[in-house]
């Protein structure tokens, strides 16, 4: 038998929601005693505690407990006190968590947290256990905990380079709206490379393409802009951009989109018909 008391009744019936959905298929008595804990009578406690009471577990920690620490830890290591900024920070620590961020090479590293929280259940639990979960989380997921301090860690570097990229953007918005356009329009053609062609169709060249830039704007810049296509761009300031390629997820392609704004009309590559570029 293993009895589990929990903090709460709110907790208590998320949990047992979890056992009474994993049990299924499987002999084990389970009730809900004083709201509060959860009394598991297993038939054979070794595929009880494989099948049920570590996965159910687990599944309990990640989606009921692991948002809060999370906000704990920004709010009392990081000292982060505000909702919006905290949400953010979470919800780039949860897609680096859910592997969407593998650009990142520390994360690649980091062992995934199912592991660790199983790891920890199979080394406490034994047969004929009562005992806090409350208790349990704090003296014995301390492993856990740090393998989420680092994710938030990540998070917290990942979300200042982001805000540091919005008010990049934003000052380039900033600048050509006070900019007089010295070309009408170009276009863009990104093949192995990015070049420009103005409105008479004639490829300009990268040591045209530097005349252009307003030195005293980029060398006040807080941050490097490209001096071979983004700096000639913003000095430029055209009225629009024709923008040719097959990747309109690349990071030049996006930042272009995101300074020129409806200034961009993006094409495929196969669009472009211009005299062919060197």
């Amino acid at each position: 038998m293993l009895e589990i008391l929990f903090g709460s009744p709110k907790e208590a019936k998320w949990i047992y929601s979890i056992f009474r959905t994993l049990c299924k298929g499987y002999e084990t008595e389970l009730y809900l005693v004083n709201q509060q804990c959860i009394k598991i009578i297993p038939k054979s406690w070794d595929i009880s505690l494989e099948k049920l009471v570590i996965p159910g577990l687990v599944q309990f920690v990640i989606d009921h407990k692991e948002h809060q620490i999370m906000l704990t830890l920004l709010e009392e290591n990081y000292f982060f006190l505000e909702e919006e900024e905290q949400q953010q920070i979470i919800h780039i620590a949860q897609s680096i968590i859910e592997g969407e961020r593998t650009e990142i090479p520390r994360v690649q590293q980091l062992l995934p947290r199912h592991d660790i929280l199983k790891d920890a259940l199979e080394e406490f639990l034994r047969p004929d256990l009562y005992f806090s979960f409350t208790s349990f989380q704090k003296f014995r997921l301390h492993e856990y905990t740090a393998r989420l301090r680092e994710y938030v860690e990540i998070a917290i570097e990942e979300y200042k380079l982001e805000q540091d990229y919005q008010n990049f953007i934003q000052s380039l918005r900033d600048f050509l709206l006070k900019r007089e356009s010295r070309m009408d329009g170009i276009s863009i053609v990104h093949d192995n490379g990015f070049f420009v062609y103005n409105p008479d169709k004639q490829e300009v060249s990268e040591q045209e393409l530097k005349s252009y830039i307003d030195h005293t704007f980029v060398n006040k810049h807080p941050m490097y802009i490209d001096s071979k296509l983004l700096a000639p761009l913003v000095s430029i300031a055209p009225k629009w951009i024709c923008l040719y390629t097959n990747d309109p997820f690349d990071g030049m392609v996006q930042t272009v989109q995101n300074v020129f704004q409806e200034r961009v009309r993006l094409h495929n590559l196969s669009d472009f018909q211009f005299a062919t570029h060197q």
